[in-house]
């Protein structure tokens, strides 16, 4: 199950959640995670068998 605390556009929410069923048993429970998608940062934790969205960071800085 993934939890959005943020509205997303359904285009989006089916791509975090195509990278999520791929990746999940990458991430621990309880440890956070971000996901890059262009330009931008999803940033969410796993909390058991739910996955947790909380934010997008569509400003990221490249150094």
């Amino acid at each position: 199950m993934i939890i959005f605390k943020i509205k997303v556009s359904e285009e989006l929410r089916e791509k975090i959640k195509q990278t999520v069923l791929e990746q999940l048993h990458e991430v621990e429970d309880g440890e956070p995670f971000a996901i890059l998608d262009g330009g931008r940062v999803i940033v969410g934790y796993r909390q058991g068998g739910k996955v947790v969205i909380e934010q997008i960071v569509d400003k990221v800085i490249d150094p």
